[in-house]
């Protein structure tokens, strides 16, 4: 299959807005836990105790999120696709087998996903794979032929393709535009203090748990306890549709 067909194309700029969209998103700041927490075994969950240790560091969750960012950006140039992909494939392939190490739920299978997508982009140019390994007379033979190689011109793509295109490319935006919001708007832990605190509760922060990396219909548990007991003193439930609207409080008990 030739590296600029359609389906390829379309796989590239898929995974170039999702890696995008993630690294943003922890550039400004989401997805970590940052806040203050108490972690024992028996209480913490393998995603809750890899977010408290990735946001441990502000400046090595920055590092992170430009690993998935910069490569991301070079998925949607042809000229760079394919060091975007050689890239981004060690770290996806380390964020599949962490999310089945910890138990995440099943955001694992579209890592995995993702991760099998990248294979493919570089096993269709898997030469350039082979080239690393290549002698520099190799090479060099290889760089002087380039100029008496032709290239048969890709083929035209028809009006009902192009248009598919742009709609797909609109909805990724606006799924991007929300994940980028999301994170740069405080998380559900503030909501749930002042809503302990209307009913007269003075507590601080002891863990939450969030679900759902999408950016839309994520839900919170958010457990509270007193200045000077570590014990749950209130346990807070939370909603978000979308990262357009606020987080809002379902229950408290």
């Amino acid at each position: 299959m030739r590296s600029d067909a359609l389906p390829l194309v379309l796989i590239r700029r898929f995974l170039g807005v999702v890696f995008i969209a993630y690294g943003l998103v922890k550039l400004f700041g989401g997805q970590f836990v940052y806040s203050d927490w108490t972690i024992t075994r028996s209480t913490a969950s393998g995603p809750f105790l890899v977010w408290a240790f990735y946001g441990f560091s502000p400046a090595y969750a920055k590092f992170i999120a430009l690993c998935e960012l910069i490569p991301g950006i070079l998925l949607l140039f042809p000229r760079t696709a394919f060091v975007g992909a050689a890239a981004l494939f060690p770290v996806a392939l380390n964020i599949t087998v962490m999310d089945f190490a910890y138990g995440f739920p099943g955001v694992k299978y579209l890592v995995a996903i993702y991760t099998a997508l990248l294979a493919l982009l570089l096993w269709v140019e898997r030469e350039k794979l082979w080239m690393m390994f290549a002698s520099r007379e190799r090479v060099q033979a290889a760089f002087a032929t380039v100029g008496n190689v032709s290239v048969a011109p890709a083929p035209e793509r028809s009006k009902a393709v192009l248009w598919a295109i742009r709609v797909v490319s609109t909805l990724f935006i606006l799924w991007v535009a929300n994940m980028i919001v999301e994170a740069s708007t405080e998380g559900p832990e503030p909501r749930a203090i002042a809503a302990a605190a209307t009913r007269g509760d003075s507590l601080v922060l002891k863990r939450s748990r969030l679900t759902g990396q999408s950016g839309i219909g994520r839900t919170a548990i958010v457990h509270l306890r007193t200045s000077t007991d570590t014990s749950v003193a209130a346990t807070v439930y939370l909603t978000r549709p979308m990262g357009f609207v606020p987080w809002r409080v379902d229950s408290m008990k």
